[in-house]
């Protein structure tokens, strides 16, 4: 073993993979709660009516503006903070596995008295949204990641296994209809099991997240010379400055929303087109919680091997940003046959083929998850590299600002679908309340958002990426500079 380390003093041992990966449950399933359940729990089953969706749209929208101020001054304590005895980014995990846990419990716990009254029923939702939204923000394991070691394919094995580990956590969450279903047998009440459910397994997550972050140790930072003073403004003159920051940001402006549009919509597409009775607006629950359960195993498995074989095909391609554009057209084009198979009105004689046009596209996110993330850390590297400062942190900030403004415009457009609609559902026998004669139209704004729109923004994305500036020659300086 010791001898193995002297050969290469990066590799990482069983300790450190484990701790990587368990360290983000959590922040897996909060992410998983809040893209899959959190509008529709607004919706359906918080038990405020019709405010849900008024509120849902509202609350993403207000909390991006607040992130336009508190990711980069995040990303700026950060990066100024100094080596201390437990690292300098683990403390921040710690903080976002604390801040995410009461956020998210609160968030799925709402009193369903507050329906009558509005401005609190909004003060308590934001308060607690506004604990999980700057939670999230501080879990940043690619600067940990970085820390670690300086060895590229060790950091594509630490990628490995916190994604994989995601995934299997993602389809529990999947799974959550299933199992609220069956506790509700005790409660009678889909809104307090819903409550109950979702805080205890948060409380679960805390504890395994915990134990992981304390197997983790952080190696090596980048000195900063005398005078270096990390600023806010900094951010504008990455922007500014940094191609490769630039290309990936627009590239994950336009093929971040693949996912979030396909999954935002996804419950609400399988619950109305498959599982309900439009004769009377009735749910069969059962069936809808075995749906959900059946696409996150069929999507699990591609997901898993996506991910296991995207190293050495990507290693075959030799080019992670070349690997990353086939894949981001394999998505786009998935994603438009999905919405061409609805209009033709196939998807409506079975679940099959919309089950199978999901399944190519989360085969092709489940391979693009390591190219895309080893872009991310080479943004970093190529700050460096640039600049000679680590803003390791502020161009984590902007993406991670990026991936939550997705989401949140992802929540708002089927917030504002449902509110238009007149949606309203009863959060205790998960009845449609509204004109049933909406649900057909309904269902086609739903594949307009999980088909046509990536399919479009997906070829945006492809014509971006021609512009990333790191070549395998300039890759090669950074080594030799030692950056890698």
């Amino acid at each position: 073993m010791v001898k193995g380390k002297e050969q290469n003093p990066g590799k990482l041992g069983f300790r450190s993979y484990l701790g990587t990966t368990l360290m983000g449950t959590t922040d897996s399933l909060c992410a998983g709660l809040m893209s899959t359940f959190f509008m529709m729990y607004l919706t359906d089953y918080a038990g405020v009516g019709k405010w849900g969706a008024i509120l849902g749209s509202a609350l993403l929208i207000f909390a991006r503006v607040f992130d336009t101020v508190c990711d980069p001054l995040e990303g700026w304590l950060m990066d100024r903070a100094k080596v201390g005895k437990y690292g300098k980014y683990r403390p921040f995990i710690l903080l976002s596995i604390v801040l995410v846990f009461a956020g998210v419990s609160g968030l799925f716990s709402l009193p369903s008295g507050l329906a009558g009254s509005p401005t609190i029923l909004f003060l308590y939702v934001l308060f607690f949204y506004l604990l999980y939204d700057v939670g999230a923000s501080f879990f940043a394991p690619n600067l940990v990641y970085r820390t670690m070691t300086l060895d590229l394919q060790e950091r594509g094995k630490l990628l490995m296994g916190p994604r994989m580990y995601g995934m299997v956590i993602s389809m529990l969450c999947a799974s959550f209809l299933t199992i609220i279903n069956g506790i509700n047998r005790f409660f009678y009440n889909l809104h307090t099991a819903f409550a109950v459910t979702v805080c205890t397994a948060m409380a679960l997550t805390v504890i395994i997240s915990v134990a992981g972050l304390s197997m983790v140790r952080e190696r090596h930072h980048v000195e900063r010379e005398k005078g270096d003073t990390v600023k806010l403004t900094d951010i504008f003159g990455l922007l500014r400055d940094n191609a490769a920051l630039r290309v990936k940001i627009l590239d994950a402006l336009f093929s971040g929303f693949i996912w979030t549009f396909l999954f935002s919509a996804m419950a609400y597409y399988m619950k109305w087109a498959y599982c309900a009775d439009l004769a009377t607006g009735a749910v069969d629950t059962e069936k809808l919680g075995l749906l959900n359960l059946f696409s996150s195993l069929l999507m699990m498995v591609p997901l898993l091997v996506g991910t296991a074989i995207a190293g050495p095909v990507m290693k075959k391609i030799g080019s992670p940003i070349q690997f990353h554009k086939i894949l981001i057209l394999a998505e786009g084009g998935a994603c438009l046959d999905l919405f061409v198979l609805h209009m033709a009105g196939f998807l409506a004689l079975s679940p099959v083929p919309f089950f199978l046009c999901a399944l190519v596209v989360t085969t092709a996110i489940g391979m693009d998850y390591i190219p895309s993330e080893t872009l991310n850390i080479e943004v970093m590297d190529y700050e460096i590299y640039r600049s000679g400062k680590d803003r390791s942190a502020l161009c984590n900030a902007c993406n991670k600002f990026l991936s939550k403004g997705q989401n949140a415009i992802s929540g708002s457009l089927i917030g504002i679908i449902l509110t238009a609609i007149g949606y309203e559902v009863d959060s205790v026998t998960d009845t449609f309340l509204g004109e049933l004669s909406a649900i057909p139209t309904m269902l086609n704004w739903f594949i307009v958002i999980m088909g046509l729109i990536p399919g479009i923004l997906a070829i945006i994305s492809y014509l971006i990426l021609r512009k990333y500036p790191v070549t395998d020659k300039i890759r090669a300086a950074m080594a030799i500079k030692g950056t890698l």
